[in-house]
């Protein structure tokens, strides 16, 4: 006696409502990666704003650390890593170093995710700054040793002050759009 394994199925049920959903999580799941990619592409593009290269470590370790605090499944290391890479393809550094650092930096989030959840906005920048500033002079460390030349220390003091400052900014617009898009309001 064989089961059909199709006799569930009526060829007169739609299937939109099912496949509208899983491309809206997979949308969802895929914005944070994709608006850092995107940041990226448009700050390294050559836009005659002075500077705009500059901003980029900051903003992606800034996206990066709070994607993975609040939201690990859409920041995840595959996406970190590819994120990283776009980087090192972008920017000067070695193949690999953004990558590696970012992978470090998005590992430690996840793992202390918890804890900083509970934590007020002031000490999770705190955390942040600290993060960031070991992040910023391990690049320094990284491509001076890759590069058998000391480099300049005045970039990596200037990303750590950099990637401070613009950690409020972007923890305001990645919270707007955590609530906007993870937890919508209902229509009335």
């Amino acid at each position: 006696m064989s089961v059909d394994p199709y006799s569930h199925w009526h060829p007169d049920q739609s299937s939109g409502p099912a496949l509208a959903q899983r491309l809206d999580r997979l949308a969802r799941r895929l914005l944070p990666g994709g608006v850092t990619a995107l940041m990226i592409v448009i700050l390294a593009a050559p836009s005659g704003i002075p500077g705009a290269t500059a901003l980029l470590p900051g903003l992606v370790m800034s996206s990066v650390f709070f994607w993975s605090v609040w939201r690990p499944a859409s920041m995840s290391a595959p996406v970190v890593f590819l994120i990283g890479l776009l980087m090192d393809l972008i920017g000067f550094a070695p193949l690999g170093v953004d990558a590696f650092v970012l992978l470090l930096l998005h590992g430690i989030a996840v793992h202390t995710r918890f804890g900083l959840m509970g934590l007020s906005f002031l000490a999770i920048w705190v955390v942040f700054s600290v993060l960031a500033a070991a992040a910023c002079w391990l690049l320094w460390l990284l491509i001076s040793v890759l590069s058998l030349n000391a480099m300049p220390t005045a970039p990596a003091v200037f990303e750590t002050l950099l990637a401070v400052g613009i950690y409020p900014p972007m923890a305001a617009a990645g919270s707007w759009l955590h609530r906007r898009v993870w937890n919508p309001e209902p229509q009335a």
